[in-house]
């Protein structure tokens, strides 16, 4: 998601009073394992459930080999290789197409406060994701991630060479963590590939970030909650928790995943990440006071709200028609480049382009590269007042020069984790003039801040038209849906109900009521019901994410601390490994199970136990099955869908 930009500023570093306490210069012949050691696979135990992909979807899997982890002419080198290799994944067994290296002084060296400095060089390269951190030396006070904090001191995108992110995050305890993270440009127009010295400043209540001793960014907020899911100030750990404990240090280079997408064409074999030394010095400063709590705003915090118009519209300015002389215009008013009257609206894009104009009263926003992400290409409004308990409809006129699909969501912004109340709704637009309508419960904390966002990236090129936006509460949002009289979680299990207007399914599928599908390309999957059994045909697949290919079904209520188990039977026309998960529907997309089903040819039953972490009563259940080579075609066909709370 969107983070700021904040360019060089002056170097307010304290090193003339830093005293040497730790450090590696890499001057052997191999790791030192009494300072550093080693994490080996692709992903990691939280409790009983394996987190694959190191909860980012990576596809790297680490290894204390050699060729992924050397020590050469004085430099660490951690070497990203595309290669196949089995290990294993939890209780079971998978096979990865790159290995890398990631290692971490957990055990051996951790330190509260600090100057932390390390000398490195980035490789460039779609997919690669370098990373120096800090987490905090178990046991923590502070319950688990991201309650107890996360330092970044430097990650790389390595398709934006001359960016860096420096992040912390912290909040409570995941998925109800948040983060605050500033993109900054290389001093002196560098790129990642040059040698960089990466440092932070840790002392009571601040975080400096500099690189090659320009201060970069700071930090002065940040919070950790004991209870979860937080609610009220009450469940505040003391200032300046979580960032005054000890924290040790990780060095790694990531392959794919949610930070830079997956390596495409472009990317090479083999990727590799130096680190000439990392040193920490303690400071005179870091003994003295974090001084009081600063001022700033929770998930939990009221924020004025803007009223709603006189018709119940939450969005000011919805037909585009509004002048800038109008008494609700102020002058941090927001609006579109080459739009007029579009005061209120905001546009944001990451690695995607749009022009924007006004086009017979409308917004036309002619997207010129859709970018690798569907916020690529972000219009949306800000300042919404959604409120907790209400149901609310979103509808909007909408047409395009080539039919396409755009991301639709309702949500809230950094502060809220980039939640989405809506969910995200995917919306398909028409070459003619139409009206779209989107309900949604809200069942989150009132959100006098939320955002309307109309989601144009990883869709297609072109022009596409907005007029006549709207959002009202209409309603009472429901309560938590009950089970089945079976006791099943998931309505419609056996495929033999049909949409209706009030419960809606797959459209053009009859027996599909309740169950959704989606494609990032929608003339790829096709889906057919027959003999309760439900069959998405895959054609000429998009393997870059799994998520590309998704079968559905929202609003599954589970509780906190309950036990639940899915079962179902399933197999696929050639051999495939699909996701099986079930998790946030929006916002982190946080995964409370994330499994995977091996289909065969011959039918097979599955089972998964997981524990719900939080309580959501509109949670989703996703078989992700975007898999196998690029542009291969295949089927999976599923039935018996059971999913039922332990006793």
């Amino acid at each position: 998601m969107p983070l700021t930009l904040l360019l060089g500023a002056c170097n307010l570093t304290n090193a003339s009073t830093a005293t040497p306490v730790w450090q590696d210069e890499f001057s052997g012949n191999s790791l030192d394992t009494s300072r550093w050691g080693y994490q080996i696979g692709n992903g990691f135990m939280a409790g009983s459930d394996y987190v694959a992909g190191w909860g980012n979807n990576e596809l790297e899997y680490y290894t204390d080999r050699a060729s992924n982890v050397s020590v050469q002419d004085g430099n660490l080198v951690i070497t990203a290789r595309k290669e196949k290799i089995t290990g294993p994944a939890g209780s079971t067994t998978g096979t990865f197409d790159w290995t890398s290296g990631r290692v971490r002084t957990a055990g051996k060296f951790s330190r509260t406060y600090g100057k932390f400095e390390i000398r490195a060089k980035f490789p460039r390269g779609k997919g690669f994701w370098p990373a120096i951190w800090m987490l905090p030396e178990e046991p923590s006070p502070y319950a688990s991630w991201a309650a107890n904090g996360e330092i970044d001191i430097a990650e790389g995108w390595g398709s934006k060479p001359t960016e860096l992110a420096q992040t912390i995050h912290y909040g409570g305890v995941w998925p109800n963590n948040v983060y605050s993270g500033t993109t900054v440009n290389f001093p002196n127009g560098g790129t990642m590939d040059q040698w960089h010295t990466y440092a932070v400043e840790w002392t009571p209540g601040k975080i400096q970030w500099f690189i090659d001793g320009t201060l970069t960014s700071e930090k002065t907020q940040w919070w950790s909650a004991k209870n979860n899911p937080p609610t009220s100030d009450a469940d505040l750990n003391a200032w300046p928790a979580p960032f005054d404990r000890p924290f040790y240090l990780l060095l790694n280079l990531a392959v794919g995943g949610n930070f830079d997408g997956n390596p495409d064409a472009t990317t090479p074999d083999q990727g590799q990440m130096l680190v000439d030394y990392v040193r920490v010095y303690g400071m005179q400063n870091e003994t003295g006071s974090a001084g009081p709590h600063p001022d700033m705003t929770y998930p939990w915090t009221p924020k004025p709200a803007r009223p709603a118009l006189s018709d119940g519209n939450l969005v000011y300015n919805g037909s585009f028609d509004w002048s800038d002389t109008d008494p609700r215009v102020t002058p941090d008013t927001t609006s579109l480049s080459g739009a007029a009257n579009s005061k209120f609206w905001t546009l944001y894009t990451s690695d995607g382009q749009v022009t924007l104009s006004n086009d017979a009263g409308a917004l036309k926003a002619d997207v010129t590269n859709a970018g690798s992400v569907n916020y690529a290409v972000q219009v949306r409004q800000d300042g919404l007042n959604i409120e907790s308990g209400g149901k609310y409809e979103v509808s909007f006129d909408a047409w395009a020069q080539s039919a396409r699909p755009m991301m639709l969501k309702v949500g809230g912004g950094q502060d809220r984790g980039y939640a989405a109340y809506s969910g995200e709704q995917p919306v398909q637009i028409g070459t003619t003039k139409e009206r779209k309508t989107v309900t949604f419960d809200m069942k989150a904390t009132t959100d006098a801040a939320a955002r309307l966002e109309f989601n144009l990236g990883n869709a297609g090129t072109g022009p596409v038209w907005f007029d006549n936006v709207v959002v009202r509460r209409v309603g009472t949002a429901a309560g938590a849906r009950p089970p089945a009289a079976d006791g099943n979680l998931l309505y419609n299990a056996a495929f033999t109900q049909d949409a209706t207007a009030t419960v809606p399914g797959i459209p053009g599928v009859p027996g599909s009521a309740y169950w959704t599908t989606w494609s990032n390309v929608p003339e790829r999957l096709t889906t057919g019901i027959s003999g309760s059994v439900i069959t998405l045909n895959v054609k000429d697949v998009d393997p870059a994410n799994n998520w590309h290919v998704q079968l559905n079904q929202a609003e599954v209520p589970l509780t906190a601390g309950k036990s639940y188990t899915l079962t179902f039977k399933g197999r696929a026309s050639d051999a495939r490994e699909v996701a099986v998960v079930i998790g946030e529907n929006g916002g982190s997309y946080a995964r409370y199970l994330d499994g995977k089903a091996a289909l065969g040819a011959t039918e097979q039953t599955f089972t998964y136990t997981f524990t719900a972490p939080v309580t959501n009563i509109g949670a989703q259940f996703q078989i992700l099955g975007a898999v196998g080579a690029a542009g291969s075609s295949y089927g999976l066909s599923f039935r018996d869908f059971r999913l039922v709370q332990n006793p």
